[in-house]
């Protein structure tokens, strides 16, 4: 491999990291996060009554 090569590739991976930590962060940027599977529903919102097999459940 040539040297000019290596460093090439080397700012690449740099950059590619950079790029998918700052996509990663959305809490520290001021963007509200919610985890759909994690987060407790807000009061007063609204669930909705699902079916599966017979067997009722609510999903927030």
């Amino acid at each position: 491999m040539n040297v000019l090569e290596l460093i090439r590739n080397r700012i690449l991976k740099a950059q590619r990291l950079d790029d998918a930590q700052y996509l990663m962060a959305k809490s520290y940027r001021g963007v509200p996060y919610v985890d759909a599977h994690h987060d407790e529903p807000k009061p007063g919102e609204v669930t909705k009554q699902l079916t599966y097999r017979g067997h009722h459940y609510a999903h927030h």
